[in-house]
């Protein structure tokens, strides 16, 4: 009995034993099943299935990205390894020697978990190198409230920003601003830089970043403050006898404004190599670079009209010069302001004569009839000129371009004393005027904004005014293009006018 006993107690033993198994198998299917369900929840981005449980809980690291689980990773130094190889791959050119960070979308969880995952490190390894999800320490340059960028150190970006600004101004009043010094006023004819400074508050935070975004060298910043973004320049292949001011002109640059966007260019007078490449991308400056420069110049006061004298001991016919007359001068000082190279506003400062005009008295007999046609002096036909192509400023140009420095479509007046003898249109000229001015000297004045109210025959004086600038005909901006002939030849204009 009690051997049938002790047999029906092993059988039951081995009954529980064997459901006690199938029971594990079954829960342990359905914590798998489970488990899986929960991965899949978490909206894994490496595809990571749950193999199995563990008798005891194991660590795993879980990393996550952009607030999604990327994976879980069994073997943490396959976390560092990713480091050494972002760094040896995207790094070491350009940050040698830096600590390389996961940048801030990544999130480094510790647990202990029973649950066996699918083994993917290769896979987040990779997808870690591949997305370059790492960071470097640098520095966030805040540029007012106008953009926000990353550069290497602030060493690189003050060098770039000085290297940008000595671009705007004369190096020797930038190097005495630098060190506090005063600037002398302007004693001689001619432009003097007074002042420089930036309208922008810049200001330096140390950060980590991505390479990604990081400027990794100084011409890079300097681009980036001279254009912007992601800038598309605009290149020209310079041709035989290309001039910088003449293709400066052509592109609506000044001179000054291409020597700046072209590092090779160290001059406005600087010869060109035919065939080389000039940027002429009109920039526009992340920030916003003011100058103020001073200007002293001599100006012309114009004698007043010559007064004509009858004279009843003089015989009819005969003239005489009671009284030589001249014009005058006067040295004028402007501050002007240029806002990223270009003027913005100007004003007079002082103006002390030099030179007093004088008027001419004739003596005339008794129904004599005198056009004074003597020796001629030349002004500008603008006021405060600037010549912006001059005779040799390209192959085929006929004359020199004239501005208003500070209205360039200004008032044009009459540089000497003449007789119209054309008037009209012509598809090259625009609106033009021709003016024979005595001993065989014949100017065209080109490219008028409307037609001059003047008729031909019309005897016109000296500072006269004969029409307005503009920029009819082949013309590229506001300005009026002069040239000259004597006797039937052509000559430079600057051999008239006082260049």
């Amino acid at each position: 009995m009690k051997d049938k006993k002790r047999s029906r107690q092993l059988i039951a033993v081995m009954i529980a034993g064997i459901l006690a198994v199938v029971l594990a198998f079954v829960l342990r299917d359905e914590n798998i099943a489970q488990a899986n369900h929960s991965m899949r929840a978490e909206q894994s981005i490496v595809n990571q299935r749950i193999v199995g449980m563990y008798e005891k809980p194991v660590p795993i690291v879980k990393v996550f990205y952009q607030e999604k689980l990327l994976g879980a990773v069994y073997d943490v130094t396959i976390l560092d390894k990713a480091k050494e190889i972002a760094y040896n791959t995207n790094y070491h050119d350009y940050f040698a020697n830096s600590d390389i960070k996961y940048n801030e979308d990544i999130y480094l969880y510790e647990e202990k978990t029973y649950m066996e995952y699918e083994n993917k490190d290769d896979e987040i390894m990779n997808y870690l190198i591949d997305n370059d999800l790492f960071s470097v320490e640098a520095y966030q340059i805040n540029i007012g409230d106008k953009d926000v960028i990353y550069v290497r150190s602030n060493e690189e970006f003050k060098n770039a920003l000085r290297t940008f600004v000595m671009s705007f101004i004369d190096e020797e009043t930038f190097l005495k601003l630098e060190r506090n010094e005063t600037i002398p006023p302007l004693s001689e004819y001619g432009e003097k830089d007074m002042n420089i400074y930036i309208e922008e508050t810049i200001k330096s935070t140390k950060v980590v970043a991505s390479s990604k975004e990081i400027f990794k060298s100084e011409p890079e910043i300097i681009r980036y403050l001279a254009y912007g973004r992601d800038p598309q320049l605009e290149y020209y292949t310079v041709q035989h006898l290309d001039t910088i001011q003449g293709i400066a002109s052509k592109h609506n640059l000044s001179a000054e404004q291409l020597v700046i966007i072209n590092d090779d260019i160290r001059s406005e007078n600087q010869a060109l190599k035919e065939g080389s490449q000039l940027n002429i991308t009109y920039y526009n400056p992340v920030i916003t670079i003011v100058v103020e420069r001073d200007r002293l110049v001599q100006e012309t006061i114009l004698q007043p009209q010559t007064e004509y004298v009858n004279d009843p001991s003089i015989a009819a016919g005969n003239v005489v010069v009671a009284q030589e007359g001249w014009d005058g001068s006067k040295d004028v000082l402007y501050r002007e302001v240029y806002v990223n190279g270009v003027i913005t506003s100007y004003k007079q400062v002082s103006s002390t004569v030099t030179k007093e005009a004088q008027k001419k008295i004739i003596h005339i007999g008794a129904g004599s009839i005198y056009i004074d046609t003597g020796d001629k002096s030349f002004t500008f036909p603008v006021e405060n000129p600037v010549v912006i192509c001059d005779y040799y400023c390209y192959a085929g140009h006929s004359g020199i371009d004239i501005q208003n420095r500070y209205n360039h479509y200004s008032p044009l007046y009459a540089p000497e004393s003449g007789v119209i003898t054309g008037n009209g249109w012509w598809w090259d000229m625009g609106w033009y005027y021709i003016i024979d001015h005595g001993n065989g000297i014949i100017v065209r004045y080109l490219h008028m904004r409307i037609q001059g109210p003047l008729p031909v025959g019309t005897q016109v004086t000296k500072g006269q005014y004969i029409g307005e600038v503009g920029m009819t005909g082949q013309a590229d901006c506001p300005h009026v293009h002069v040239d000259v002939r004597i006797n039937g030849v052509r000559v430079d204009p600057c051999s008239i006018f006082p260049c």
